[in-house]
């Protein structure tokens, strides 16, 4: 069976895969309407607590012990720790450095086997050098390394509007609660000597680390750093005591802690300690340190410590909220065919609007643009560029009775829409901006930033097709953003940016039909003899090199495909659209098929050998969640792209009554016709969260 035949089969077990998919997905929602992933997984906030208690001096010997013991129990079998990155990424280098550090002050010896490990991964990622921005200031906090390297930004930026934020290099992924903290702390450069070192983890061993750090010198402030230095002060303090921020969900970041510490604030402050007693909340506590049998409610607490039954059935998501999992799912299952007005689609998007952040009092933040006002993935309160978008990409497939929302989603795309910086980006990055993008125009707002928007990310297109990633390099995840964003927008699939992508995508996928979502091939070199933007994409054969180039040194193998870098490329090929993209999108869904577990899941993450790692391997057992969403939500896309002709009724479940889409397939999660991409129609589409 060639051809369209096969073509045709194949999107009639896609379909199938969706609706299995589908169904695990909607039983893993809980009753607020969220869905849950492995927050576990990230060990900064509990290296940072340890810290934190550390540097302040309010720190005991059994929570170090405690705190120790957590922090070993998350380290991953090549030695690293996961921090905040997306669910796919392994290894994370600045929460590796910090949990190491963490395990030092706790007292663990560098010889251990643990920490051997974890050094000999820490200087394969690029040693103490490469740790970044956060993970730096904690070293100086400690005197390990000096705050020259830091290039914080003078405390008088406080004074401008919070679009000002610096957000290049380092800052780029920084919230304006955290630049403030940072910047408070490099200029006031506090130190605290430990007698430890971390010679190890340069580089060239402990030799490129020898020598005592510099002994640090008095800071000399001027009368206008001490002014902007107190109303750096104020700001986090509002900030932390704002209205906006869910009841019970009120996190501190603790360097932010420290940082008022140095201005001086006492222990005894309702912010700070506050947020020393939030901490001890979520995070490993001692098992002595329970209510004894004889306190009123000791029944509930004796076994599991001071916050009691319930108050550990919410730890995880006191840790971090779901925002991230609960938004794609959402997204996940639009694509597969879900009805926007699902009761799982309107649990969820109530939920969702319950998490928005809206903007402090206006005397602490001074601006001209519009206040603060989105969601954010991560634990310091303030709305993030990036989530914002994502989540009202997410909110765009859901219909509310009434017009509940639209105020929330209004503000929310004002406020993208005062973030975006002079040249037409958003911080900058590509992925970013895409992502704006992409819901400016879903919800069919503001077309002058759009349209700058859309100029920027043209103008920020490689020479080879492809978009820079976050760490400088093509990555498959900013060109797929990329592509969706601009077709989103109204480019039309013949344009040169367009093909030049899909162009960069072809030549990326793998004999075996996928891709792989890391940075940059591990192959030979390819050097182009002249820049071209090409007209029509001419794709050379697989690990060939395309005319016109040289292949420098022996070829290598390619990577190993991965569900999510195949996913984005497989949803990218749809939008898109084309025989030459058609054919990749159909052999990158084939991928996705076989790829898919027992138990209707895939793979979430790439072990070191560059095979995927299994779900149940050692220390990862978790959710399903993380590495489910992206392959549904291409297969949901790939099942209801035309191309195959009418399926037949017995194939995809006749007796639902609903079908899903223009292939003429039915399924029982969706009763409406949907795009070429699997979407509605922006156009035609009712939806009381799109901003006219």
């Amino acid at each position: 069976m060639t051809g369209p035949d096969l073509s045709s089969a194949q999107r009639i077990a896609a379909c199938a895969v969706t609706q299995r998919v589908s169904r695990i997905l909607l039983a893993r929602q809980d009753s607020a309407g969220r869905w849950t992933g492995r927050c576990a997984g990230d060990v900064t906030l509990d290296a940072e607590s340890v810290l934190a208690r550390e540097f302040l001096g309010v720190s005991g010997p059994e929570l170090t012990r405690a705190g120790a013991q957590q922090i070993r129990s998350m380290q991953q079998p090549d030695g690293s720790w996961i921090g905040g990155a997306e669910p796919g990424r392994s290894g994370d280098l600045t929460a590796s450095v910090l949990a190491y550090l963490a395990l030092r002050l706790a007292g663990d010896s560098p010889d251990a086997y643990h920490l051997a490990v974890g050094a000999a991964w820490i200087r394969d990622a690029g040693g103490l050098a490469a740790a970044g921005l956060v993970a730096g200031s904690w070293l100086a906090l400690f005197g390990l390394t000096g705050w020259d390297e830091a290039g914080v930004p003078a405390p008088e930026f406080i004074y401008l509007p919070a679009r000002h934020t610096p957000a290049e290099g380092d800052w780029a992924d920084l919230s304006r609660q955290a630049v403030v903290s940072l910047t408070v702390l490099g200029t006031l450069r506090p130190v605290r000597q430990l007698a430890i070192d971390l010679s190890e983890l340069h580089c060239g061993g402990p030799a490129a680390g020898a020598g005592p750090p510099a002994r640090p010198r008095p800071v000399a402030v001027s009368a206008a750093q001490r002014a902007a230095l107190r109303r750096c002060g104020r700001w986090l303090v509002t900030w932390q005591q704002r209205p906006g921020l869910p009841i019970g969900l009120r996190p501190y970041w603790a360097l932010s802690l420290v940082a008022l510490a140095a201005l001086g604030y006492p222990l005894r402050h309702p912010v700070v300690s506050g947020g020393l007693c939030w901490l001890d909340s979520v995070t490993a506590r001692p098992r002595q340190l329970a209510a004894p049998a004889s306190a009123p409610g000791s029944a509930a607490v004796s076994k599991v410590g001071p916050v009691g039954l319930a108050g550990q059935l919410r730890l995880s998501l006191m840790r971090q909220p779901p925002v991230r999992d609960t938004a794609a799912a959402v997204t996940a299952l639009a694509d597969a065919g879900l009805r926007a007005d699902h009761p799982a689609m309107v649990a969820a998007g109530s939920w969702l609007l319950a998490q928005r952040i809206t903007s402090p009092p206006e005397a602490a933040v001074p601006h001209s643009g519009a206040g603060p006002s989105g969601w954010s993935f991560g634990r310091d309160g303030y709305p993030v560029v990036a989530d914002t978008a994502a989540v009202l990409l997410a909110l765009s497939w859901i219909e509310l009775l009434g017009m509940t929302g639209k105020a929330a989603v209004t503000a929310a795309v004002r406020w993208l829409c005062s973030a975006q910086r002079r040249d037409g980006s958003w911080g900058q990055s590509a992925g970013t901006t895409a992502l704006v993008v992409q819901a400016l125009a879903t919800h069919a707002a503001d077309g002058r930033a759009m349209r700058h928007g859309v100029v920027w990310l043209v103008r920020a297109q490689l020479a080879d097709g492809s978009w820079p990633g976050r760490p400088g390099a093509a990555e498959l995840q900013a060109t797929a953003d990329a592509v969706t964003a601009l077709l989103a927008a109204g480019v039309l699939p013949g344009k040169p940016a367009i093909m030049a992508a899909v162009g960069w995508l072809l030549s990326r996928q793998n004999p075996d039909g996928g891709w792989n979502s890391g940075t940059e091939l591990p192959g030979p070199v390819v050097v182009p003899r002249t820049v071209v933007v090409p007209r029509a994409v001419v794709v050379p054969e697989r690990g060939a090199p395309a005319e016109g180039e040289d292949r420098l040194g022996p070829p290598r193998p390619r990577p190993w495909s991965d569900p999510a870098g195949t996913a984005r490329a497989v949803a990218a090929l749809l939008a898109a659209g084309g025989g030459l993209a058609g054919d990749a999108a159909d052999a990158g869904a084939g991928w996705l098929m076989r790829a898919q577990r027992a138990d209707g899941g895939w793979s979430d993450g790439i072990g070191a050998a560059g095979k995927p790692d299994g779900r149940n391997s050692a220390r990862r057992r978790g959710s399903l969640l993380p590495g489910l969403l992206l392959p549904l939500a291409a297969l949901g896309q790939y099942a209801a792209s035309p191309g195959a002709g009418p399926m037949p009724a017995a194939a995809s479940g006749a007796g639902d009554g609903v079908h899903s889409g223009t292939t003429g397939a039915r399924t029982a999660l969706a009763d409406q016709d949907l795009t070429q991409a699997g979407r509605l129609d922006p156009a035609t589409s009712k939806n009381p969260f799109r901003v006219s």
